[in-house]
């Protein structure tokens, strides 16, 4: 009877031991859990305020590096434009002073011509006309100088071409009659004034004076003519036997002078088109003297403004700046809006040209980066959150269910094992929980204790394994991820915007890229240079995986930049160079890579290209015909190898209708199962086969291409990575 007193009351902590436990523990998990998410929803908004100000800061101030560069060179290659503009003015003015001495001189060469005269013609606009006011008349008699204007009305010719370009252009003699072409904002009738017909006497005018005076071409202060539009005049002085002949002239109206530095805008992912505004500032005295601004601190003033001494401290510096002839990017305030103003000299006639971008512009991509990311951690806290709550309420479940179990068995089980098997049962629940240095002491030499040695034994085996297993499933989730995120990433550097390229260009252009590998070392690229001249790469880095990936994005983002950097005077081999002595810097690997450079004038046809140890593309001459490879007279060696390396460049002329196909080596070394190569003959005859359509998309061509290399390579692994793009010219 005591052996069964003491069972049940054994047996009766047993079951209330293991009741409380189960409670217990629920209750501390509970609790740990709750204040886990609590920690968790707490650490994320947290992190998510913080990644969102650091990477707010990080793209703002890259974005303004960005904007500096690209306006500091945009304002200086506007500024070079617009002194280009002025030298050619100046030379076409020489030009008009040269020709007229050309024409006095030898009056044996010319016949005398007859040209209208507005005492008693209609002067239609752009057409040569002969002056000579009726005081002149008067006071030389009607017919004076006859002869003479007969013969320099030779230059009415010359006079006429330039009407395209300027307002006026005009030759004012020593004797005061006045051969000239005026161009009409409407292109109506020119209207002459009475004073003009009456007394105007070219030797009299500023214009003429400064050339006499001078005795060299130069440029007039600027002005409003009579059709109220700002402008200032080119003169040259001709000379007759070291005598002043003469003075020729043109008018250049500011309009048509600043035309070169337009351009239009591209739009945000909003369709709105960020505002550029420019303006040209007269160094010697600090004024705007033309403006895309129509109001405001920086438009042309109706008095002269000195910029130098504006209230708005700012906009005072930056003039004094640009006043002193220098280059700089600062930020301005105008009108209460802050822009980045970049600007850079026009050192003859003595301005400076002045290029803003708001800075809203700027800011806006780090505004919208932050809330995105809060956006989505906020998203990502709501998913954790529910999903808590519904492990909750599984365990609440499943606590129940084993109280319920527990209640029934547990007065059965303590009957029987007791002490021996709620220890060895404790054990084992230890270790199943993940306690695996969990160790089960049992003083005894029965099946219990032999028992209890093999689960000691099954955890130490496990938890090695276990940590084995964590190791190495930690090692391929972390490689996995980063060769996705690798792979995304050198897929979005690749263009696809085909047809926003080619559309209404007078070409046809698509590529595609087919990695063997998650990443590969392949790539093409593609991009206007300017309006008419559209480049195309090609290239294969050498290596595969993750290290040819990064030397790919390395050399594609070299390549592009050095041409844009060239600009429309970009000499090729010398992109090339440029972007060669780069790629070997820092470059320990000894990576090198293969590329096809080219590029295409759509206004000609004319096709200059560098192949630097590249595969040679293949080209079909016209809509029909044969494709033939374009194989270089001189080999050039590949980039990244050595850094001192000089290059050739080649050129041909695409007639309209032509196709070019560029690949790189996975197309022709693509091997089927038995190891044999696609090779470059079959790769010719696949492209002769395909029917020559003059509209058919060159999208068919990489397609069938594609298609072909498949029924070769059949059930065999893709062992390089596969490459093409191709072009059509259509003229």
């Amino acid at each position: 009877m005591k052996f069964g007193k003491y069972n049940l009351n054994l047996h009766r902590k047993i079951f209330l031991v293991l009741l409380a436990v189960g409670l217990v523990t629920f209750a501390i998990a509970g609790a740990v859990t709750l204040a886990v998410m609590y920690a968790i929803q707490k650490n994320i908004a947290k992190t998510g305020n913080l990644l969102g100000d650091n990477i707010a800061a990080f793209t703002e101030s890259f974005a303004e590096n960005q904007v500096k560069l690209r306006l500091s060179s945009e304002a200086d290659g506007k500024a070079k434009l617009i002194r280009l503009e002025m030298e050619t003015s100046l030379e076409d003015t020489r030009y008009l002073a040269e020709r007229m001495t050309q024409v006095l001189q030898n009056p044996q060469h010319f016949n005398r011509r007859s040209l209208p005269d507005p005492q008693r013609d209609v002067i239609p606009s752009g057409k040569a006309y002969v002056h000579f006011s009726r005081e002149l008349r008067r006071q030389y008699g009607a017919d004076a100088y006859a002869s003479e204007i007969g013969l320099a009305a030779n230059i009415a010719d010359e006079l006429e071409l330039l009407n395209d370009w300027y307002t006026a252009a005009f030759v004012g003699s020593a004797h005061g009659y006045l051969i000239a072409v005026d161009v009409t904002p409407d292109k109506s009738a020119k209207k002459f004034s009475k004073a003009f017909l009456e007394n105007y006497d070219p030797r009299k005018m500023g214009w003429y004076k400064l050339a006499e005076n001078s005795k060299k071409p130069g440029y007039t202060s600027l002005y409003t003519d009579s059709n109220g539009q700002r402008c200032l005049t080119c003169v040259a002085p001709c000379y007759l036997n070291g005598e002043l002949a003469g003075v020729a002239g043109t008018d250049c109206n500011m309009d048509l002078l600043f035309r070169p530095t337009e351009e239009e805008a591209a739009g945000d992912q909003d369709g709105n088109k960020p505002v550029h505004h420019r303006f040209l500032l007269d160094n010697a005295t600090g004024n705007v003297i033309f403006s895309t601004f129509e109001k405001g601190a920086l438009a042309v003033p109706q008095n002269p403004v000195d910029l130098r001494q504006s209230a708005e401290i700012s906009i005072a510096r930056a003039a004094s700046a640009m006043a002193d002839g220098k280059k700089d990017v600062m930020l301005v305030t105008v009108d209460g809006e802050d822009y980045y103003l970049a600007f850079a000299p026009v050192k003859s006639p003595g301005w400076s040209f002045g290029i803003l971008n708001h800075k809203r512009e700027v800011v806006y991509p780090a505004s919208y980066a932050r809330d995105n990311l809060l956006s989505q951690m906020e998203g990502f806290r709501d998913t954790i959150r529910d999903y808590f709550s519904y492990v909750m309420r599984w365990a609440v479940l499943a606590f129940i269910l084993v109280l319920v179990i527990l209640f029934f068995l547990s007065s059965s089980v303590a009957k029987r094992f007791v002490q021996p098997i709620l220890r060895l049962v404790d054990g084992v629940k230890q270790i199943a929980q993940g306690n695996l240095d969990e160790k089960i002491e049992l003083e005894r030499d029965d099946e219990l204790g032999y028992l209890a040695d093999n689960v000691n034994d099954m955890a130490v085996d496990l938890k090695e394994h276990m940590q084995n297993l964590s190791k190495v499933t930690a090692e391929k989730e972390r490689i996995a991820t980063e060769l996705s995120v690798a792979t995304d990433i050198q897929e979005g550097m690749l263009p696809r915007n085909f047809g926003e390229v080619s559309r209404n260009k007078g070409f046809d252009l698509f590529a595609s890229m087919n990695a063997a590998k998650e990443v590969g070392g392949d790539f093409y690229d593609f991009y206007m240079l300017d309006d008419h001249r559209l480049v195309i790469t090609i290239a294969d880095v050498s290596g595969k995986g993750v290290p040819a990936a990064l030397f790919m994005v390395i050399s594609k983002t070299i390549l592009k930049n050095t041409a844009l950097s060239e600009g429309a005077e970009a000499d090729f081999t010398e992109v090339i160079r440029r972007a060669n002595r780069q790629m070997c810097e820092n470059n320990e690997e000894m990576l090198f890579v293969t590329v096809f450079f080219g590029v295409l004038d759509i206004r000609t046809g004319d096709f200059t290209y560098v192949n630097c140890g590249h595969n040679p593309p293949l080209l079909r001459q016209g809509a029909y015909g044969t494709f033939e490879y374009l194989r270089p007279a001189k080999k050039n060696l590949m980039l990244g190898i050595e850094e001192d390396l000089s290059f050739t460049q080649e050129t041909l002329r695409l007639v309209p209708g032509s196709v070019l196909f560029c690949y790189t080596d996975g197309v022709t070394e693509a091997m089927d199962e038995a190891g044999n190569v696609y090779s470059e003959n079959r790769l010719q005859t696949v492209l002769d086969g395909i029917p020559a359509v003059e509209d058919m998309p060159v999208a068919d061509v990489l397609s069938s291409v594609r298609q072909d290399i498949k029924a070769h390579a059949g059930a065999a692994e893709q062992s390089d990575d596969i490459t093409m793009l191709a072009v059509r010219y259509t003229g």
